[in-house]
Parts: structure tokens; sequence; C-alpha cells
């Protein structure tokens, strides 16, 4: 790696720790760059965000954004709990167990982990507490649900993938379903395990036919989004793009129409705070285009390439170095610069090791979403304490570290067996 390429990661880890935002960070180190150690117009930048943001696929983003807020203030989420609350409320540990099915179905809807810790965890974790269930244990679970809401399809950071990489958004979305409901089953085990100690201590409801038949009709218009998107992707009758501005259609008339909760100020709130997100998320996915463009032009991409497979000498140690690295980058960065930066790289090796792009595409997400929940940068961590207005070191605690622990089993399950994601690509395919 050249000198200047080692100043320009200087620059950038520096900015990073005094605070300055990622983007800022990524768009004004590739800015000095190219303005100190070359002979190329520092306009390059500009042309690279406008490069970067002239994507089709990315128009999926804010319409996603927008139907995930249209969906958490119009009745859609509560109605998913009090559904997911009729059929598992009679098992031990029944409500948290529901908190993740809700999480589930909510992001096959709105593709955002801060969304769903938001709008389930805002329902669920009030009533978890009435029920008997400590604060501490309400939120870790929520907040560990939530990153459910980048895995199951559709998934923001998915699109941000696949554009990245040069693959198909629909096989990463394929490659994602079964690992996102498998991992969604797989953490609510602990659920089951902590209800059964605490059975005494908590409310266990009774099951009833009545009551899941009242919930399944009130929630059947909730139910039927994700059928509707998911189907609609995957019978070639749309494009993820165009998938997310249906969500956002059928989300604002089930909303105003159906469930009535939907009114004009609501709606303004939600287009503002849309607006501000995706602004957020293009200058990240921008500024992470400019910072490629700079490593690329000092071959750094091809030094990591090259360095990764000298030290990585079998598809085993690939996988155990790409895990601590992902795990570790989790912890510090959020999700879209993350894929961003570090996606393309990994590309460039993938077949040396005979990984499928689909499958290291559902494994880096994950891998990152577990680090969405872990301190110090924990977005779903900040989000899920802002709902008892507590800091974050009440929701880390044992509850989350077995959270993490179960998913991070799965993780290396998914890696040994990389057909769970495969099987739907190849069988759409």
């Amino acid at each position: 790696m050249s000198s200047t390429a080692i100043v320009l990661f200087v620059i950038f880890i520096c900015l990073l720790i005094v605070g300055v935002p990622v983007a800022v960070s990524l768009a004004f180190s590739s800015f000095v760059y190219l303005f100190c150690f070359t002979n190329i117009t520092p306009m390059v930048v500009a042309q690279k965000f406008f490069t970067a943001a002239d994507s089709y696929s990315l128009m999926a983003i804010p319409f996603f954004m927008i139907a995930g807020g249209l969906l958490e203030k119009g009745g859609v989420a509560k109605r998913l709990v009090d559904f997911g609350s009729s059929i598992l409320g009679w098992l031990p540990g029944g409500l948290a167990i529901t908190a993740f099915v809700a999480s589930a179905f909510f992001g096959a809807i709105s593709g955002s982990s801060a969304a769903t810790v938001a709008a389930i965890g805002a329902i669920m974790v009030p009533i978890m507490i009435r029920e008997g269930y400590p604060e501490r244990f309400a939120l870790a679970t929520c907040a560990s649900a939530g990153f459910l809401g980048i895995i199951i399809p559709p998934s923001i950071p998915m699109v941000i993938y696949g554009m990245a990489v040069g693959i198909s958004v629909t096989d990463v979305f394929l490659g994602g379903i079964f690992p996102g409901i498998i991992l969604a089953l797989g953490m609510a085990i602990y659920s089951v395990v902590y209800g059964f100690k605490h059975k005494n201590e908590i409310v266990i409801h009774k099951f009833s036919l009545r009551k899941v038949w009242q919930s399944f009709k009130d929630a059947v218009w909730a139910l039927l989004m994700p059928v509707i998107i998911l189907g609609g992707i995957y019978g070639g009758i749309f494009t993820p793009t165009e998938a997310a501005a249906v969500a956002t259609l059928y989300g604002a008339v089930v909303g105003t129409f159906v469930y009535r909760e939907l009114d004009l100020k609501k709606i303004i709130d939600i287009l503002r705070g849309s607006v501000k997100t995706s602004c957020v998320i293009m200058f990240i996915v921008c500024a992470a285009t400019a910072f490629a463009y700079v490593l690329t032009r000092e071959n750094v991409t091809t030094s990591i390439a090259k360095w990764i497979i000298g030290i990585a000498g079998n598809q085993l140690t690939f996988w155990i170095l790409v895990t601590v690295l992902l795990l570790f980058v989790g912890t510090f960065m959020d999700t879209v610069p993350a894929v961003m930066i570090l996606a393309p790289i990994f590309a460039n090796v993938l077949n040396d090791y005979g990984i499928s792009s689909v499958v290291f595409g559902v494994v880096m997400i994950i891998n990152l979403g577990i680090g969405l929940c872990t301190p110090p940068v924990g977005l779903n961590l900040y989000v899920a304490a802002g709902l008892r207005k507590v800091g974050i070191e009440i929701v880390c605690n044992k509850h989350l570290l077995i959270y993490l622990i179960l998913a991070t089993a799965f993780l290396i399950l998914l890696m040994a067996c990389p057909n769970i994601i495969t099987w739907l690509p190849s069988m759409a395919a």
C-alpha cells in the first residue's frame, strides 16, 4: 500500500475519532487526497456524488423509509403485535417470542432495523413490563429483534449491497428469507427458556381461538402487505424499486382508509422524517463512492485482496477473518457505509474461495446487524433506550449477550451450510 493511501486512511480515522460523521469523513478525506496528492481536480468528488446518486435501485430507499413510517403510525405494527400475541401468548415467554415474530413481519415491510425497533418496541416494551417482564429483558429483546429488519427482505442494506457488488437485488432478497426466519426462531429459543424459568413472575395468557380469529381479521391487511411486496418481486411483476413504491401506496391507503389512523399531520411528519433519513443514507452512499474511487486509483482494493488471499489459505480461514473484521466494524460503523466500503473489496476475492456473492452478502449483513446491537455505536441500543428514556447500559445486559451469542452461532451455521441461503435463489433462477 502506498504512503499516500496510508495518509488517506489516517485522515479518515482521525476524523472519525474526533466525532466527525462517517459520510463527512469519507468525503473530506477523498477531497484532501485529490487536492494534495494528485493533479486531478477535486471536482471529481462532486462527479462521483452525482454518479452514485444516479441509480434506479437507490430509489427504493426513500420509498421503503416512507412505507415504514406509514406502517408504524398507521396501525399496522399494533395489529401485527396483537395477532402474534394471540397465537403465542399462551407459551412461557410468549410476549418475547411475539416481539421476534412481529419484528420479522415488520422487517418484511419496512426494510429498516431502527424503524423495526421503534415501531415494535414502542408497543411491546410497555406491554411486557406491565405483564411482569423486567425492563432490561424487554429492551434487550426488542433491540435484538430489531435487526431482523435488515435481514428479512426487503432490506435497505441488501439494496445497497446489490448495487455495490453489481448483482441482482432480488437474488439477495431471496437469499435472506430463510436465514431471517430461522434467526428469528433461534433467538426466540432464549425467550422460551426465560419464560419457563420465570413462569410464576410473568403473565401467561390462555389460548383462545376466538381471540386468534378476531386479531387475524384486524391484522389481515397488515399480513397481506409482505405477500404483495415479496410476491410481486419474486413473481416478476415488479422490481424491488417498484415494490417500494407499491408498499408506500399500500401503507397510505390501509393506514388512511382501512385502519383510519393516519391524518395529514402524521403523513407530513412521516414524509419529513423519511426525507431526513433518506438524505443521510444517500449522502453516505455518495461519499463512500467517492472514497471507493480513491481506493481504486491507489490500488488499495487490489492490495487488500492480495493480502487477504495471502493470509487466508482456505475458506475456513477466510470466514474467520471476515467474521472478526465485520463484527469489529459493525461495532463502530453503521451498516450502510460499512457495506459500501467493504463489499467491493471482498467481492474481488470471493471466487478464490468458492463463495457465492449472494451468500457473502447475507452473511455480511447479518454480521453487521449484530453490530447494530453492540456498544458503543449500536444504533438499535440507542433506539431501544430511547423508548424508556434510559441509558444504553440498561439495554446492554446478560439477556442481550445471550441473544447475540445465539445470533453468532447461527451465523456460523450459515457459513458452514450456505445452501440455506442459496436454495431459494437457485429455485427462482
